[in-house]
């Protein structure tokens, strides 16, 4: 399922032409084909499904079973969500069980970003997709993670970085403790706290 065109536009299979999702692509071409197995393909080698959450609630076997017919040909295998329902968790065990990448969209219009970005880095690695830190700087590497804590700021990663000296110190930190650091409330602490003993994977 390759196309000649991969590399000049974003090739759709002719089941996606009633998604809305298709009207907010502005920066490249969109092509339809017939006989398409994945739902996209925003580059030669990179494959893209698209499942929306309120679909999968409707059909569970749906995504398993285009992952499967999907195989490992392509280079970068990646299942794009759209979330118009509240998430249930079989996305995202489909995609890592399926050994694709997942990309999560709240609108149609942030959907259709990521097939563009997808199709203007389709030559390039993964890294050129990936946030710059500097090397071997911990405490930056630090900040960036805990700043994808809601409500979590630089000037709290900081603090805590100081205070609780390694991510395993913070993670292990008990709630009274949190709650002794200034600027960190009793929101902040619920969300870490969450986020540190919540399951990835519920069981």
């Amino acid at each position: 399922y390759d196309h000649p065109r991969a590399s000049q536009a974003i090739i759709a299979s002719a089941r996606q032409q009633g998604n809305p999702m298709i009207n907010f692509v502005k920066s490249t071409a969109v092509e339809f084909a017939e006989g398409l197995v994945p739902d996209y393909l925003t580059g030669p080698e990179t494959a893209v499904l698209f499942i929306s959450l309120r679909f999968q609630r409707l059909h569970p076997d749906y995504l398993q079973r285009r992952i499967q017919a999907l195989g490992k040909r392509h280079r970068s295998r990646v299942v794009l969500c759209r979330v118009d329902v509240e998430a249930p968790e079989e996305v995202t065990l489909a995609t890592f069980h399926g050994e694709m990448s997942l990309l999560v969209a709240w609108t149609d219009a942030e959907a259709a970003g990521y097939l563009e970005t997808l199709h203007r880095y389709q030559s390039k690695g993964a890294e050129a997709l990936m946030g710059r830190l500097a090397e071997g700087d911990s405490k930056t590497r630090l900040t960036e993670v805990l700043t994808t804590v809601k409500g979590v700021n630089r000037t709290d990663a900081a603090l805590l970085a100081t205070r609780f000296g390694s991510f395993a110190g913070i993670a292990s930190t008990s709630e009274e403790e949190f709650q002794r650091c200034p600027g960190i409330g009793d929101k902040k602490v619920k969300q870490l706290r969450h986020v540190f003993h919540t399951p990835f994977f519920p069981s």
